[in-house]
């Protein structure tokens, strides 16, 4: 523990551990059952989505790393217990964005998270729509 003091540790965990729990519980059980198919996106998805990047980043600036694939770990188990093409897809959405942040600092990071959702960034953010007259 260089420079951090033992309270200070637990604090943190103790927040990591918080965040992650919040993110593993799914919001939607707590709604009622829906006979028919609404064409409406659920905000709960992207609820649940915004969890999981938020336990990641508190896990990193806590532990670094480590805890970044701690999160991971606790995101993708079921895919890693399964096996085959289901586990190496969970170990590269894991290692990848790690490496990456090893290799090339937070802007490597960055330009994987690009890459990776490319599709949705040029849907979203790069969308120009019909020409406004």
């Amino acid at each position: 523990m260089t420079g951090y003091t033992k309270q200070f540790v637990c604090t943190r965990l103790a927040y990591l551990l918080l965040l992650m729990l919040l993110g593993c519980t799914n919001i939607a059980n707590a709604a009622p059952a829906i006979t028919h198919h609404d064409e409406k996106k659920s905000s709960h998805h992207k609820l649940h989505q915004a969890g999981w990047v938020g336990a990641g980043v508190a896990a990193g600036k806590a532990i670094g790393p480590a805890g970044s694939a701690a999160v991971g770990v606790t995101k993708y188990r079921k895919d890693l217990k399964a096996g085959g093409h289901r586990r190496t897809h969970a170990v590269a959405k894991i290692g990848a964005p790690i490496a990456a942040g090893a290799v090339a600092g937070p802007a490597g990071t960055v330009a994987y998270e690009a890459v990776d959702h490319r599709n949705w960034i040029k849907r979203h953010i790069l969308h120009r729509g019909k020409l406004r007259q």
